[in-house]
């Protein structure tokens, strides 16, 4: 086994494109894009326990074999004539030794311009939209589903940080969650930061609560999860979902799980505690996260950092803002 990095076909052409390309006096900014808010909406939540539950520290231990992690790194610049996205995949395996990358790097213009679109070259890698965030949603959606697919390892456990129900993202994570189980791979969504108050406004015991995140952080000591809930949204949708406080004096995290795969019992009996063993094998820090997402991220951001696309961009002849982010 070994990790690779595969580029997109288009990703030096259109590169080469825009170098070619009169771009004028444009103005752009560099900045590392954060990943999709949680979707709002009408819902119906049941819980579905009736009390919490506390780690079992008897069975935590390392799970080394048969787990996967996704996480991405994304950076925009954004010019007078479009947008040009590189979006970097990375999917992490971990065995008893050391942990196998696997990256995909794409490159992406987008503009409401026929002009522009013609002048470059009106081809896959120039996309002509007049709802830009749409379809850059839409392209994010559609290479994160052919990466996960053929990248993550079958017959296991895939950790994905980000909700299940992410606004425009949300159809694409069940699309996502029905190919994954074909081969038995079987995800768990993480999100780590929330102003959600889905639980606080339809279940009466949080409801003198700020948000669903201070109602978990009153309740739970370390190493408790709550009761259990079903979310299901108007279209049918659904997700089984909890709060793990990891540490005492640190926020709570959110888990979730595709609703008929939970009900199914795919998971493996000690879910939580190969969950909890991964949260405690990354430390005590201010990046709450299992261990090998937070692999994952760092592998996306390296492979980020590898496209050299900030001397790349300084070519193409475009005027950076003075307050443009670098790692």
């Amino acid at each position: 086994m070994s990790g690779k990095v595969v580029f997109h076909k288009s990703f030096n052409s259109l590169l080469l494109k825009l170098k070619n390309f009169d771009h004028g006096h444009s103005v752009a900014a560099w900045e590392e894009v954060p990943s999709f808010g949680e979707s709002l909406g009408e819902v119906q939540i049941n819980a579905l326990e009736e009390v919490k539950s506390s780690i079992n520290s008897e069975l935590l231990k390392p799970n080394l074999s048969n787990i996967a992690a996704y996480d991405e790194s994304i950076l925009e610049l954004k010019t007078l004539e479009g947008t040009l996205r590189c979006t970097t995949h990375c999917c992490v395996i971990q065995d008893e030794l050391r942990y196998y990358p696997s990256g995909f790097v794409s490159l992406k213009y987008y503009t409401s311009s026929e002009l522009v679109s013609n002048k470059i070259d009106n081809s896959n890698e120039v996309i002509l939209t007049q709802d830009i965030a749409y379809s850059i949603t839409k392209e994010y959606i559609d290479e994160r589903r052919e990466f996960l697919v053929s990248q993550s390892p079958d017959n296991s456990l895939l950790f994905i940080d980000g909700s299940m129900f992410s606004g425009q993202s949300t159809s694409g994570n069940f699309v996502l969650v029905d190919e994954l189980q074909k081969k038995r791979t079987f995800p768990v969504f993480f999100v780590k930061n929330s102003d959600s108050t889905i639980i606080r406004d339809n279940y009466e015991a949080a409801s003198l609560f700020h948000n669903d995140l201070h109602w978990a952080h009153a309740t739970l000591k370390q190493g408790e999860r709550s009761q259990l809930f079903q979310y299901q949204s108007k279209e049918g949708r659904s997700k089984v979902m909890c709060f793990l406080k990891i540490f005492e004096s640190r926020s709570p995290v959110r888990i979730e799980f595709p609703y008929q795969l939970f009900k199914q019992g795919v998971y493996p009996e000690n879910i939580f505690e190969i969950i909890y063993y991964q949260f405690l094998a990354n430390g005590y820090g201010s990046n709450i996260q299992p261990k090998i997402i937070q692999v994952a991220e760092l592998y996306a951001r390296e492979i980020l950092k590898s496209t050299n696309l900030y001397s790349e961009i300084e070519k193409l002849g475009l005027t950076n803002s003075m307050n443009e982010e670098r790692f």
